[in-house]
């Protein structure tokens, strides 16, 4: 038995021989594991594992030549980069020739300030006398690295990005700005100083209140105003004599001109503590903001956030030779407007000496870009995107496209008495005209209330509601800024119905919405207006009714030829409306909205009248500014007729009362 026993032994223990044998055979034991030093695979892979744990000390393990700068390079690019984890991929590994391999190797840095941070490192490998190592070099490290050069990673503020008009042109960005005030002491005619402050830069107002100040200090510098470099020199004309009078040069935020398109721009000032509330980190006391316009509806588009930069530089604190990555957690950009600047310019000038409250619109027929827009006051909120009246007498394109589509023909006969009734209301005209049996030309071109109030219940609510809607009432911009459409109410009888249809009762619009209808009777299709070039856009333009184009037109240019418009008739390729608009408290709104070489405007004047005495010169003289800037001169009235402001100032209460149009 004993024998029996030991022979059975024998036989495990050899099994158990045999087994493990087989086991480190096949590669599962210590054996047939692959060591680094036996294979450039292996070696390779146990230097990057050790590089994504920032085993330093493993890694130069691996080297064939251990560099006295190797531990120091690598620990000051985990130091400088911080990162959270560090991925690496073999994109290749090539044995050109016996004895020496080369990698290629991807590395992917986590990183909490920045996206990833990805580069590729080539890694060369070499054996001998049978062991395989890695031949360290700068290749090894970054391609751009060299000794001398630390990793570094910098945080910068980033410089306002500029407001652009449609071809580029900045609006508002970084220039020169020229900062007048004037110093106590030196001071010797304060009335005479502060009427220089207005002539040359219209802030009279302003010095008087610095002047009067009870706590001036000597050898001060007092600011008053702030203007552009290209305005200063006018100003200081106005100032260079005057003893006291001082400037200051710097550089900030400016517009292209003083107060070009500044109701859409707006305008940047140090932040106050609520603005500094609301916006957060990373603003702080001292910083400056939109305070109005794009530049506030845009703050964070345009000022982003802080950007973030990895850099190779020439030692500690001294000059990048590389940057390896730009990265702006929230990015920033111009913003880039629909504005033409050419044809903005045409508006500013249309409303120099227009001494009361006004606001002009210009919009591109063909797609509703906004061209040209401005309010008076400058200091006063954006009446031309916001300010909603009654629209008067020019709501009457929208009655007659109605009555045109509704088969009414422009010789059509009409009637047009002094006065009438319409469900209970009574309407009259303008000065008591009284065309008798008319046709509808006269009618629409004289602007005769007698006429349209009853056509319009001859014609229904739901058909002028349908015009309306085809010249895009009721449609809402979405432009950035604060701004409105026009808006119809359903009337609840004929006498609402009636007062409808000469833009009375409850109807509502803006300057801009009315220069949108005025470029759809000229172009035929109404394009909802648009501000910015590359904000989305989701309205589809309305088409007016088939075929009344052309009578449309004709009845636009002789209403400025031979109508109420002809203060407007100064060229002939002018077409449009007057309107004399009630509001409460027995005021009139002025309006004129037409249309010239492609584009469509709106003119208002708050509290002016009469459309055809007041607005209809304005939109006079903007056509002219409009020819003379983009148009035809072998075509064009002379335009130096409106070149003198006080030639063409303009002051309503030197006007008569006008009855209602």
């Amino acid at each position: 038995m004993r024998n029996v026993v030991a022979g059975l032994g024998a036989v495990l223990v050899l099994a158990v021989v045999v087994g493990v044998g087989w086991w480190l055979l096949e590669g599962g034991g210590l054996l047939g594991e692959e060591e680094p030093g036996d294979t450039a695979e292996a070696t390779l892979e146990a230097y990057l594992d050790a590089w994504e744990r920032g085993d330093h000390d493993q890694m130069a393990a691996q080297l064939r030549d251990p560099s006295e700068t190797f531990l120091d390079v690598h620990e000051q690019l985990r130091a400088a980069l911080d990162p959270q984890a560090l991925e690496t991929e073999v994109q290749q590994l090539a044995e050109p020739q016996d004895g020496r391999a080369l990698a290629d190797v991807a590395l992917a840095w986590e990183v909490a300030y920045a996206d990833d941070l990805v580069w590729e490192v080539e890694i060369e490998l070499l054996r001998s006398q049978g062991e395989w190592a890695v031949s360290w070099s700068q290749e090894s490290v970054h391609p751009a690295w060299q000794p001398g050069l630390v990793f570094a990673v910098t945080v910068s503020e980033v410089e306002r990005a500029p407001i652009l008009a449609t071809d580029g042109t900045q609006l508002a960005g970084p220039g020169d700005q020229v900062v007048l005030g004037f110093e106590p002491t030196a001071v010797e005619d304060a009335e005479k100083l502060i009427e220089a402050f207005e002539e040359g830069a219209g802030a009279g107002s302003a010095a008087e209140r610095e002047l009067g100040r009870d706590d001036l200090v000597d050898d001060w510098f007092y600011p008053v105003v702030t203007v552009s470099g290209e305005a200063a020199e006018d100003a200081w004309d106005e100032l260079r004599d005057l003893p006291g009078a001082l400037r200051r040069t710097s550089e900030g935020r400016t517009l292209l001109e003083d107060g070009f398109a500044r109701h859409i721009v707006g305008e940047v000032a140090e932040a106050t503590a609520e603005q500094l509330e609301e916006l957060g980190a990373p603003y702080e006391v001292g910083d400056e903001v939109g305070q109005f316009g794009l530049e506030a509806a845009f703050e964070r588009d345009l000022t982003g956030s802080e950007e973030v930069a990895v850099v190779l530089r020439d030692g500690e604190g001294g000059p990048v030779r590389e940057v390896l990555l730009e990265h702006q957690e929230e990015p920033s950009g111009p913003l880039q407007t629909t504005l033409d600047v050419a044809v903005q310019r045409a508006v500013e000038n249309a409303l120099v000496g227009v001494e009361t409250t006004a606001a002009i619109v210009v919009v591109d027929a063909e797609d509703g870009a906004i061209r040209g827009s401005a309010s008076r006051p400058l200091a006063e909120y954006n009446r031309a995107f916001s300010g909603r009246y009654a629209p008067g007498s020019t709501f009457k394109v929208v009655t007659l496209e109605a009555l045109l589509a509704d088969g009414l023909g422009p010789d059509g006969e009409v009637s047009c008495p002094q006065d009438t009734t319409v469900g209970g209301l009574a309407v009259t005209n303008v000065g008591d005209l009284d065309l008798g049996e008319t046709t509808l030309r006269r009618a629409f071109a004289e602007s005769c209330n007698t006429t349209f109030a009853p056509l319009a219940v001859e014609l229904g609510t739901d058909a002028l509601l349908a015009a309306a809607e085809r010249f895009g009432f009721g449609w809402e911009p979405d432009l950035g800024l604060t701004a409105h459409g026009g808006e119809v109410a359903e009337p609840e009888d004929d006498a609402a119905l009636g007062a409808s249809a000469f833009g009375q009762a409850r109807v509502a619009s803006t300057p801009l919405h009315l220069a949108s209808v005025a470029a759809a009777a000229e172009a035929g299709a109404w394009h909802p207006p648009y501000l910015l070039e590359d904000r989305e856009r989701d309205d589809e333009p309305r088409g007016l009714t088939e075929g009344v184009l052309d009578d449309l037109r004709d009845l636009l240019r002789e209403a400025v030829a031979d109508g109420t418009g002809t203060e407007a008739d100064v060229h002939d390729e002018v077409r449009g409306k007057t309107g004399t608009a009630e509001a409460d408290g027995d005021v009139e709104h002025a309006w004129f909205i037409g249309s010239f070489r492609g584009h469509g405007f709106a003119v208002l004047v708050e509290e002016g009248g009469s459309g055809g005495q007041v607005a209809a010169p304005i939109a006079g003289r903007l056509v002219r500014e409009l020819d003379a800037l983009l148009g035809d001169p072998e075509a064009a009235v002379d335009a130096d007729a409106a070149a003198d402001p006080e030639d063409a100032a303009i002051d309503v209460d030197d006007l008569p009362d006008p009855d209602d149009e």
